[in-house]
C-alpha cells in the first residue's frame, strides 16, 4: 500500500510540476510576444507613465558630461507632464510627444513622417525589435531601436537612435550629424539610462 501510494504521489508531483513549467514557458511567451497584438498595452510597457515614475540619465553633450532627471509630476486629461515641460501619452498607435509619435505599432512598419518646429520634416522608422543596449543603469536585451532622420539646411542631416525597452522606457539615445556634402558623421549627442524608479 505504501508502495503504491508513494507510487501515485511520485507521478502527481511530476505532473503539477510539469504544469508549473509549462504555465510559465506559456507566460513568458506571452509576455515576450505581446507588444505584437495589443498596441495600447504594448505602448504602456514600452513608456510606463505614472506619476512619480523617474528615469536618470548620463548626458554627453559635444564632449560635456552632466546629468538629467525626468520624472513625471502630473497629468492633463490623457497627457502625463514632466518636470521639463513635457507632455507624453501612449494610445493604441504608439507613444507620442506633443509633436510626434516616438514609437508607433505594429512594429518593423512603415516609415512615418512628423511636421516638427520650423516646418522641418522628420522621418522616423523602427530599425530593430532585439536590441542589446548597456548603459550604467545595466543591459538591456530586446529592445527596440528608432531611427529618425532630420534634414537640415547646407545638406546636413541630423539623425537620432532611440532605444526603448520593455518595462523601463527610453534607454539610450545618440544624435550624430551627417554632413553630406563633406562625407562625414560628427558625433552630437549621447544620452544613457542611469537609473529609473517606475510603477
Amino acid at each position: 500500500m505504501r508502495i503504491i501510494m508513494k507510487k501515485t504521489l511520485l507521478v502527481l508531483l511530476v505532473f503539477v510540476t510539469a504544469f508549473m513549467v509549462s504555465c510559465g514557458s506559456a507566460d513568458k511567451k506571452k509576455d515576450e510576444k505581446y507588444y505584437l497584438s495589443d498596441y495600447k498595452e504594448s505602448a504602456d510597457r514600452f513608456l510606463p507613465l505614472a506619476v512619480g515614475n523617474s528615469w536618470k540619465y548620463k548626458v554627453n553633450y559635444f564632449g560635456q558630461s552632466g546629468e538629467q532627471e525626468i520624472s513625471i509630476v502630473g497629468t492633463d486629461g490623457e497627457w502625463f507632464l514632466d518636470n521639463k515641460g513635457g507632455r507624453l501619452k501612449t494610445d493604441r498607435h504608439g507613444i507620442r510627444d506633443a509633436e510626434r509619435y516616438l514609437l508607433m505599432f505594429p512594429l518593423q512598419r512603415e516609415s512615418w513622417i512628423t511636421i516638427i518646429k520650423q516646418k522641418m520634416r522628420e522621418i522616423r522608422k523602427t530599425e530593430g525589435v532585439d536590441e542589446t543596449v548597456t548603459v550604467p543603469a545595466g543591459t538591456f536585451k530586446g529592445t527596440v531601436k528608432v531611427h529618425s532622420t532630420v534634414e537640415l539646411p547646407d545638406k546636413k542631416v541630423l539623425h537620432s537612435y532611440h532605444y526603448f525597452a520593455l518595462k523601463v522606457g527610453i534607454v539610450k539615445i545618440v544624435t550624430v550629424l551627417e554632413d553630406v556634402r563633406e562625407n562625414k558623421v560628427i558625433p552630437q549627442t549621447t544620452t544613457e539610462l542611469v537609473s529609473y524608479s517606475v510603477e
